[in-house]
């Protein structure tokens, strides 16, 4: 969408260099001032026209207006923009008076014309992470919160004159990013009392660099707010912002719920630190605040989003996220209680708007678990196991020269063999003859990797195999709780291995996707289970979910674990009594990659487990990777996303583009995508 920018000031800057260089959807054709001179310096710094206020309005290829002037032209502004046909957004706030910013409303929905305001900062990564915490209920029922902020007057308005002018008080210019991150959280407000003060109505100008400097400056707005805030849900909170403080500003902006405690982070930036707390008395374990994992890139100064996010939202003829209502709303709220501290009563307020909807994860196409990476002990004997066995083929074997072309013929050994078990779906064995490791025991005690489960269509004609092979059964048949038929073996190495019938009908807890044709080339359909014991588990499900776009299939809760095991007749009372507090809490999550493949997270709350291994000193598990179509496509949504690739992406000897990530409890996770030539779409295994 071609935008003209209007107001040439400080914020200009940061503006037009995201809606340049970092917007795609944007188009800055020019720039436009009242007096004509920063406009020229702009324009030609930025590589755009300088126009007049008036010529821009007049051309026709100029489809949005952002404007970015102090707040009191933004009335004309605005109106002679919407009159000229063209959809605006304005810097915060929408008008310094209410009855015309009404006007301004009702203008543009009589023209048909988008308006947004600032701040769009609650569409930081930030704020989009305590939103998503809150749809969660990761806090559970929010009850109350309290803001409070400290800022020094002296200083900033010796640096921004502007802050003297009608409509740039400590509420109308900076309580307009603490108000519009509320109002986007819990919705809108309905009722407001406080007191307001302007304490000190003349200040010393201090800043050396300004033309005021060491004179007395008149300051008439209002420095100093408290105020009570109830929301139409009912949640009431404090409002306190003191700006006769301190220069280096402190946020304090806490949401209290049934189940924790919500930290919120300046709500003037779009990133920052977000940290939730869990309500103790149903933990024996000591909780502390962790910090969530942010999944959208919005976290530097992002400036320019709100303009971009409403050019999508014409181009999909649906609301703006920062819409005119929410804006004329949250300066409804702050103007009301500037009115308390005038008369000394509470206000109710009138207007309302519909909740922003959370920003959406861009859709990441995972087609499915491509393999898991085993290190190999005993090679011999895991090849016999997984080849003869569990019927796997072997389809190729990547040796030293392939790696490394200097390598002698006597240095060139095998190094991985790619075992197949279904279409699409492997088994990669890493052979690490040369290289003594340490055996990973009893990973159930520790987070990270736990175990493998492989599909079967008969778990007992499985069983015959094994038996018949000479493996010992761990564990024998027995249905658990999410209704599944399952079997468990160690494989030579000792990894944890179960094959899993799913229930089907009634008794089916997992409802399994549909899938097409779906050909196996050995005993097992699926690589259908992949477990972790985790440990940062809210910031885990984010990942997997919000990250990489995985659906949240099922989720097994201490109670359907309590209810199993009080049906057993020879239940341990100790293990009940330690899961009686927590029967709400989830044990299992089921994490669906792809029809009947899932990732499996293990919950431990009442219980610390063991430091998880590095995996790469260790015989046995070693990665995830899981297979894409597009390996760009995968790199950008998953940027987009918030997540940090690990490495850049590059073609493999085995002819797979890959790149690599971790996730928020140290997992390595391969995201792949195979090439014409890969290897693994080879048709004809060697041995066949």
């Amino acid at each position: 969408m071609k935008v003209g920018v209007i107001g040439s000031g400080a914020i200009s800057g940061i503006y037009l260099e995201n809606m340049i260089h970092k917007y795609a959807n944007l188009e800055v054709i020019a720039i436009a001032d009242r007096s004509g001179i920063g406009s020229k310096k702009k324009a030609a710094e930025f590589g755009i026209e300088a126009l007049t206020i008036e010529s821009m309005l007049d051309r026709d290829d100029i489809e949005m207006i952002v404007n970015l002037t102090p707040v009191g032209a933004h009335y004309g502004i605005i109106k002679s923009a919407l009159l000229a046909g063209k959809h605006v957004y304005t810097e915060k706030t929408l008008t310094s008076d209410l009855a015309q910013a009404k006007e301004l409303l009702e203008l543009a929905k009589e023209r048909g014309l988008y308006l947004g305001s600032a701040p769009d900062t609650f569409l930081g990564s930030a704020l989009q992470a305590a939103r998503s915490a809150i749809d969660a209920s990761l806090i559970g029922e929010i009850n109350s919160f309290s803001i409070s902020v400290n800022r020094n007057n002296s200083f900033l308005i010796s640096l921004f004159p502007f802050l003297k002018e009608p409509g740039a008080g400590i509420l109308l210019d900076y309580a307009v990013y603490h108000m519009t991150a509320l109002v986007s959280l819990l919705g809108p407000v309905s009722r407001v009392g406080g007191i307001v003060r302007t304490p000190y109505k003349t200040h010393l100008n201090i800043s050396p660099t300004s033309k005021e400097y060491g004179q007395v400056m008149e300051t008439p707005n209002e420095s100093q707010v408290s105020a009570i805030v109830q929301m139409k849900n009912g949640i009431t909170g404090t409002l306190h912002i003191d700006a006769e403080s301190n220069r280096n500003e402190e946020t304090f902006f806490t949401l209290y719920g049934t189940k924790g405690i919500l930290y919120l982070t300046d709500p003037n930036q779009f990133g920052g630190e977000v940290k939730y707390i869990l309500d103790q008395s149903v933990l024996s374990n000591t909780s502390v605040p962790k910090t969530l994992w942010q999944f959208t890139p919005h976290r530097e100064n992002s400036r320019g989003i709100g303009p971009s996010e409403m050019a999508e939202a014409i181009l999909e003829k649906r609301p703006n996220r920062a819409s005119k209502e929410m804006a004329f709303h949250v300066l409804e709220v702050l103007s009301s209680i500037l009115k308390c501290g005038e008369q000394g009563n509470f206000f109710d307020i009138k207007s309302s708007f519909i909740q922003p909807a959370p920003l959406q994860p861009q859709k990441l196409n995972i087609k499915n678990i491509g393999h898991i990476a085993l290190k190999m002990k005993h090679s011999k004997e895991m090849l016999a196991f997984y080849s003869e066995v569990l019927g796997m083929q072997k389809l190729f074997t990547l040796t030293t020269k392939m790696f490394n072309p200097k390598a002698s013929e006597a240095e060139d050994l095998p190094c991985i063999d790619y075992m197949k078990l279904a279409e699409h779906q492997f088994l990669e064995l890493i052979y690490s003859d040369e290289e003594p490791l340490e055996t990973a025991a009893d990973r159930r005690a520790h987070y990270g990797f736990m175990k493998v489960n492989f599909e079967v269509e008969s778990i007992e004609s499985i069983k015959k195999k094994l038996i018949n092979a000479g493996v010992v059964l761990h564990e024998d048949i027995h249905t658990v709780v999410d209704g599944s038929q399952e079997l468990t073996v160690f494989d030579p190495d000792g990894n944890e291995v179960q094959f899993t019938e799913y229930a089907k009908g009634e008794l089916a807890k997992i409802k399994l996707s549909s899938t097409g044709h779906h050909e196996t080339c050995s005993h097992v359909a699926y690589t259908t289970q992949i477990a972790y014991q985790v440990k940062d588990d809210v910031n885990m499900l984010n990942f997997y979910v919000k990250g990489l776009g995985f659906k949240r299939a099922m989720t097994l809760t201490f109670d359907d674990l309590y209810k199993a095991l009080e049906a057993d007749m020879e239940a341990n009372p100790k293990e009940l009594s330690e899961i009686e507090m927590i029967r709400d809490s989830p044990w299992i999550d089921f994490i669906e990659v792809a029809p009947h493949q899932y990732i499996e997270f293990f919950h431990s709350p009442n219980e610390i487990k063991k430091q998880a291994y590095h995996y790469e000193n260790y015989y046995g598990y070693q990665h995830l990777c899981l297979e894409v179509e597009d390996i760009h496509l995968a790199l950008e949504a998953i940027t987009q996303n918030g997540i940090k690739p690990d490495t850049e992406i590059s073609l493999g000897v085995d002819g797979a583009y890959q790149f690599w990530l971790t996730d928020p409890d140290g997992n390595p996770v391969e995201i792949m995508a195979y090439s014409e030539s890969a290897k693994q779409l080879s048709v004809e295994s060697d041995y066949l």
